[in-house]
């Protein structure tokens, strides 16, 4: 065995030689999760202890990460900890198959089942935040839509920009498209992806609110016009799934009637 080889096995067992490092492979094992996730799950440790054990655990290749928006995943990678059971487990594990290590094992499998079981029950469902609003506007919902879809750049507050170098806010008016904020240089950051598109009707996005903004969790995000008399009404409704808090709640529904009821309202009125 060559020494890079003996290297990354040894890279491989120290980190797996920590407790809650292989408590962050098991999590990662049942299915991807996001770094923030993660932290929640050691919340007695901090983000920064979190972030260390996934960075020396990257360093061996048992998790990958893989940045999808404003979300890092996490995904298990088998095929170091497959080499390992090759090269130590495989030769010798009839010889390990006594009745002891057996007994310890079902006894070991039998605690975590039961820590699990426990777990279960003491956590609580989360139940959906649900968000509406209603603004009448003065104007046809043929004016409306192309306001909505085409001009969001134009009424979209500045102030309501995650960075200054922010050089414009952009909706891609396409199923699949995007509703994001351009840093430039193929930088920026992504709120929405358009799922339904129905002009000049219904518009509905899914967002992930990350827990630098009040998650985490997933957002879908529906507005749908109706024209009555020549006058339009917008209703607006943002479901919220995950760890949303009351005051986090309060300021999304607070910023939304900024954005709509103030700035997409006066544009419209004005543009009309």
């Amino acid at each position: 065995m060559t020494s890079t080889l003996l290297e990354k096995e040894t890279e491989i067992w120290k980190a797996l030689a920590d407790p809650a490092r292989r408590r962050l492979m098991d999590l990662v094992r049942e299915s991807p999760k996001t770094t923030g996730e993660l932290v929640e799950e050691f919340e007695s440790i901090g983000r920064c202890a979190v972030m260390k054990h996934l960075s020396v655990l990257e360093d061996a290749s048992l998790i990958l990460p893989k940045k999808q928006g404003k979300f890092r995943w996490n995904y298990i990678n088998a095929i170091p900890l497959q080499e390992i059971y090759e090269r130590w487990v495989k030769k010798y594990e009839a010889q390990w198959a006594t009745n002891l290590l057996q007994l310890r094992e079902l006894a070991e499998y039998k605690e975590h089942i039961d820590d699990l079981t426990n777990d279960l029950l003491m956590k609580e469902p989360t139940k959906p935040v649900n968000i509406r609003l209603e603004v009448p506007i003065d104007a046809s919902i043929n004016n409306v839509w192309e306001c909505l879809v085409k001009d969001v750049g134009l009424w979209w507050r500045k102030d309501f920009y995650t960075s200054q170098k922010t050089k414009a806010f952009i909706l891609e008016p396409k199923v699949g498209g995007r509703m994001y904020e351009d840093y430039g240089n193929d930088e920026g950051l992504l709120w929405y992806t358009v799922i339904v598109l129905n002009a000049p009707y219904h518009l509905e996005l899914q967002g992930h609110l990350t827990p630098d903004y009040g998650g985490p969790a997933i957002t879908f995000l529906k507005i749908t016009l109706k024209e009555d008399g020549g006058k339009t009404s917008l209703t607006l409704s943002d479901t919220l799934m995950g760890d949303v808090s009351t005051k986090a709640k309060g300021q999304i529904a607070e910023g939304w009637k900024l954005l709509f009821e103030e700035g997409f309202k006066t544009y419209v009125d004005n543009k009309s």
